[in-house]
């Protein structure tokens, strides 16, 4: 296939491992097609008059075509989960949910490793505070900060009683 896809425009950011990544190409496209609006509001506020009938017309519109973007930017595994909602903002909640489950998971991971810490017998005390630094990454890339006090701190009630 080309790098035009099966359809006549050029192929999505395709949804894959990194949502974070994605995220911004999706958000470029919806840009470019006019429709972010759709992913941070359910519906309009819609009046019982006329003018309220079209303004609620017109997002209907604009929601199915930011829909539909974000339908042809995913793989076929998530399918389901956004061809499931009828409106952009919960399909985009959706694979949001999704993707960030396993993010918070590590989270938890990381910081039960970090609490638990503990310099082993014959680890020296270099390969002890590079071990505790990594998890601070880690920890940092997730979101996490953890700051040098709290990781000093930690290093220290990690390290044996008789040296």
């Amino acid at each position: 296939m080309s790098e035009y896809g099966r359809y006549s425009g050029p192929r999505f950011a395709q949804l894959d491992d990194d949502y974070k990544i994605w995220a911004v190409y999706c958000r470029a496209q919806l840009i470019k097609g006019n429709v972010l609006s759709t992913v941070v509001t359910d519906f309009p506020a819609s009046g019982n008059d006329s003018k309220g009938n079209l303004v609620a017309d017109a997002w209907d519109i604009l929601n199915k075509s930011a829909l539909a973007t974000i339908q042809m930017s995913v793989k076929p595994v998530h399918l389901h989960s956004v061809t499931a909602v009828s409106t952009t903002k919960d399909a985009w909640d959706a694979l949001k949910d999704i993707f960030e489950a396993p993010d918070s998971a590590r989270l938890l991971q990381l910081m039960h490793e970090l609490s638990n810490l503990k310099k082993s017998g014959d680890e020296n005390i270099i390969k002890y505070t590079s071990r505790a630094k990594g998890l601070r990454q880690e920890l940092a890339m997730l979101g996490n900060q953890v700051d040098e006090n709290t990781l000093v701190i930690q290093n220290l009630s990690g390290l044996p009683s008789r040296v």
